[in-house]
């Protein structure tokens, strides 16, 4: 068992995190989460409400701006509000201008717009993920709050300098919105994470998450040391398409690899012999079983359209599979690269 907040989970009784959609009560958590960051000034950096009546010139950060907030994020992920059709032409041939749902100041008698952070109010997965990706852009939590009771209560923020070129580390804010998300996420099964790089990432298969995160190929061919790295980064990614071309990377990766002994060429098949022989550690059955699997997956590379796209080739039909011949290549690249010492400690 592990160390965590919740009981169930350090029993061994926690959901499996193998869901890849955002559900109603995570997006419920999700907008609690980032209300709680608007309202105690973790997004005041970014954002700055100037509130005090003491400080005319504008420079005390009162807290934030929700309304500069919220006018931000739904121009970045459009897709948190309606967005109305364009309506028909007039008899001029010009079109009325289009609501985009935050009413102007004077307008009488508007309804309320659509709030982007309704928790009520579900978008589909990939709009409530980006959500995440745009808080974590601007989050910074404050290094000190001081009350300030001028003509009313108030609080004033101050947050530390820090220069984005140098500063690679995660600032206290990003790391708290980190641990934040990926509890909630864990708690509900959520197969998503927030990467080091503060930006959302797909977890993957269960089968396939300690091979990915062990991954680290030191083969000594820089180019194939990079396809492979590139093709388990894209792997992870929420979008499918970089999850296919994940896949065709890893077979051109695999190509390069059966070249690893003797170089290229006509010595391709005398390189990828002597490369078996070392894998097997001296067990012939072994190095037939796994010359079975080279000569598998080689095919399977040939016959889908993964190495080629001609019309005669079959498409890898779904996702899920996908997922499948992903992890089984990266398997046996895997062991290849640990029995000939090539794989980083």
């Amino acid at each position: 068992m592990t160390e965590s907040t919740f009981y169930s989970d350090r029993a061994g009784l926690g959901k499996g995190r193998v869901s890849e959609t955002i559900s109603a009560e995570v997006w419920a958590g999700l907008t609690t989460l980032i209300q709680q960051r608007i309202d105690d000034g973790s997004l005041a950096r970014a954002f700055p409400l100037y509130a005090c009546p003491d400080d005319p010139g504008r420079n005390t950060v009162t807290g934030t701006n929700e309304e500069k907030f919220l006018q931000s994020l739904t121009a970045h992920v459009p897709d948190l509000i309606e967005r109305p059709a364009a309506p028909d032409p007039g008899p001029d041939g010009k079109s009325a201008e289009i609501d985009i749902g935050w009413p102007s100041s004077g307008s009488q008698g508007a309804e309320p717009p659509r709030s982007p952070l309704d928790p009520n109010d579900v978008p589909d997965t990939a709009t409530a993920l980006d959500l995440i990706d745009f808080v974590a852009l601007h989050i910074d939590q404050p290094t000190r709050r001081s009350s300030h009771n001028w003509n009313f209560d108030h609080t004033h923020y101050s947050f530390r300098q820090h220069d984005a070129f140098y500063d690679t580390e995660l600032t206290p804010g990003q790391d708290q919105l980190k641990r934040d998300v990926d509890l909630l996420f864990a708690r509900n099964g959520i197969a998503y994470t927030v990467g080091d790089d503060m930006r959302v990432r797909r977890l993957g298969p269960t089968e396939a998450r300690p091979l990915i995160s062990e991954f680290r190929p030191a083969t000594g061919d820089p180019q194939l040391d990079n396809k492979l790295k590139d093709a388990m980064a894209r792997f992870l990614s929420r979008e499918p398409a970089d999850r296919r071309d994940a896949l065709e990377k890893l077979w051109d990766a695999f190509e390069r690899l059966k070249t690893l002994e003797l170089g290229g060429g006509s010595l391709k098949k005398t390189s990828a012999s002597q490369l078996l022989t070392r894998a097997a550690s001296g067990s012939e059955p072994f190095r037939e079983l796994l010359e079975a699997e080279f000569k598998t997956l080689t095919s399977i590379g040939n016959d889908f359209t993964i190495r080629h796209h001609e019309h005669d080739k079959e498409d890898v039909p779904t996702d899920a599979a996908i997922d499948y011949l992903f992890v089984r290549l990266t398997s046996v690249i895997s062991v290849v690269l640990r029995h000939t010492g090539r794989m980083a400690p």
